[in-house]
C-alpha cells in the first residue's frame, strides 16, 4: 500500500533529509516540502501499524487511530462504512491518508458533532483520497470509509474479495509561505507578498484558500499578473476581491490546467494608490475548484506586478459590464488571453447609427471566437477561426446603443497566447 508522497517522505525521518539536515520531500511535480511534521507528543509520534476492529460503522464503535500510527481495513460487503477515531489533542492542521487500492474509495472526515468538515473522493479505482492539511480544534474526529458503488457490467468475472487499504493521520506543521488552514474566507487569509510564491492544496471537496496581497505601493500605471499552477484533476476556479470584500474578477480554469489572470489593475476605489480611496489597500484571491481535488500535489499561487504596456488591454473585463473602455485615441488595443479568460471591449456611445468592423489578429496558435453585444443583446452570428487565424466582424450599431466586442478562446483546452484588436467605427 501507497500513502501520499509528501507524508510518506515526511513520515521517513531521516531517510528524506538532505546534506544539510532539511526534509526534502517531493511533492506532485514542485520540490519544496509545503508541510513539516508538528514535533512533540501531543502531535503524536510515529504510531503502531494494527487493523480495524469490526464493527466500526457507528461513531460509538469506531475504530481508535492514534495519530501517526495505521490501520488497516477493507469494504465488506460493498455497503460497509469503516469509523475510526481520531483524538486531537492540540489546534493545529490533521493530514489523513487513504490508500490507493484496486477499488473506489471516498474519505469523509467528521468533527465532534458528526457534520462532515471535509471529503474526498476523487474518483476511480487505484486513486488515493487523502486531507493533507484540515485546521482542527482539540477533541475528537472520525475519518469515514465507504465504497463507491458502480454498475456491474454483463459477463464480469466473479468478484474479487475486497483490497485491504490502509489509514494514516498525522498532524503537520505548514512550511513558511504556506496555507494554513482555516483560511476560507477574508477574515483568515493567508500573507502573500508581491513577488512571493504561497503554496496550497485544494485537498478536498469544497476547500477554499483565501489569500491576502497588499496593494498600497501599486501606482497608477502598474498591474498585476495572477498565476495558480496547474494541478493533476483540479479545475481552479479564482475569485478576486477587493479590500472591503467587493468580487472584481470570477473565473474557471478548465480541468488540469493553470489559472491565469495577466494585467489585473484593481479598479478606482479598491486601494491601489491615487485613487484617492479609503478603502483597505489590498487585494484578496480566493482559490478553489470547480471539479476535483488533490490531497497529493500543491498548488503555487505567485502575484507579481509590472507597468502596463502601452495601447494594453487591463483586466478585470470578463463581462460586459466591466467591459474594458475603448480607448478614444487609439483604433488597436494590444490583449491577452489565458484559459477560462473572455475579454469585453466597450465601444464609445455614438448619436448617430454606424457600422463597425473589428479585427482580430492572434498570435501563434491562439483560436479566438468573436461577437458583438449591442444592449447586451447578439448583434449577429460570432466568429470563430482556427489556429493564427486573423478574423473580421462587421456589425451595424444604432444611435445612443451600448455596443461591447466580447473574445473568447475557442475551447476551453485554448493555449494561452496575445493579439492584437483594431476598430474601425465610421458613420
Amino acid at each position: 500500500m501507497r500513502s501520499a508522497p509528501w507524508l510518506a517522505c515526511l513520515a521517513a525521518g531521516a531517510a528524506c533529509r538532505g546534506g544539510g539536515g532539511k526534509k526534502k520531500p517531493t511533492v506532485g511535480s514542485n520540490t519544496a516540502a509545503p508541510f513539516e511534521l508538528v514535533n512533540g507528543d501531543d502531535a503524536g509520534a510515529a504510531g503502531p501499524t494494527g487493523d480495524e476492529v469490526e464493527p466500526n460503522d457507528t461513531d460509538d464503535k469506531a475504530t481508535p487511530l492514534q495519530l501517526g500510527a495505521t490501520m488497516r481495513g477493507k469494504i465488506e460487503p460493498d455497503t460497509d462504512i469503516d469509523r475510526y477515531r481520531i483524538a486531537v489533542a492540540q489546534q493545529g492542521e490533521l493530514a489523513v491518508t487513504l490508500s490507493a487500492v484496486d477499488a473506489d474509495l471516498a474519505l469523509e472526515i467528521e468533527n465532534g458533532s458528526g457534520k462532515v468538515v471535509a471529503k474526498s473522493d476523487r474518483g476511480g479505482v487505484r486513486v488515493a483520497e487523502g486531507v493533507p492539511n484540515l485546521g482542527v480544534s482539540p477533541g475528537n474526529y472520525v475519518a469515514v470509509v465507504r465504497a463507491i458503488k458502480h454498475r456491474s457490467r454483463r459477463g464480469s468475472a466473479e468478484s474479487k474479495p475486497p483490497p485491504v487499504y490502509e489509514l494514516t493521520a498525522q498532524m503537520v506543521s505548514p512550511a513558511p509561505n504556506a496555507e494554513h488552514e482555516p483560511d476560507d474566507d477574508r477574515g483568515s487569509a493567508n500573507e502573500l507578498i508581491v513577488g512571493d510564491t504561497g503554496t496550497g492544496f485544494i485537498g478536498w471537496t469544497g476547500d477554499v484558500d483565501a489569500w491576502k496581497t497588499s496593494i498600497e505601493a501599486l501606482a497608477a500605471k502598474d498591474a498585476l499578473d495572477v498565476e495558480v499552477s496547474a494541478v493533476d484533476g483540479v479545475a481552479f476556479e479564482l475569485e478576486l476581491d477587493d479590500g472591503s470584500g467587493a468580487a472584481l474578477l470570477h473565473r474557471k480554469a478548465p480541468r488540469g490546467a493553470p489559472m491565469i489572470v495577466r494585467g489585473f489593475v484593481p479598479p478606482e476605489g479598491s486601494g491601489a494608490s491615487g485613487s484617492g480611496s479609503a478603502a483597505p489597500p489590498a487585494l484578496f484571491a480566493l482559490v478553489s475548484a470547480a471539479q476535483g481535488s488533490n490531497p497529493e500535489a500543491p498548488y503555487t499561487l505567485r502575484i507579481t506586478g509590472h507597468v502596463i504596456g502601452a495601447d494594453a488591454e487591463i483586466e478585470p473585463d470578463d463581462t460586459p459590464d466591466r467591459a474594458f473602455p475603448w480607448p478614444a485615441d487609439r483604433t488597436t488595443v494590444h490583449a491577452s488571453w489565458t484559459p477560462g479568460d473572455v475579454d469585453c471591449f466597450a465601444l464609445p456611445v455614438s448619436s448617430s447609427a454606424r457600422d463597425v468592423t473589428a479585427t482580430i489578429e492572434p498570435a501563434g496558435d491562439l483560436s479566438l471566437v468573436v461577437e458583438l453585444l449591442v444592449d447586451g443583446k447578439p448583434a449577429g452570428a460570432p466568429t470563430s477561426g482556427g489556429k493564427g487565424i486573423t478574423q473580421k466582424l462587421s456589425g451595424s450599431v444604432p444611435a445612443n446603443s451600448h455596443a461591447v466586442l466580447r473574445v473568447k478562446g475557442a475551447g476551453d483546452r485554448a493555449a494561452e497566447g496575445t493579439y492584437d484588436v483594431t476598430l474601425q467605427d465610421g458613420a
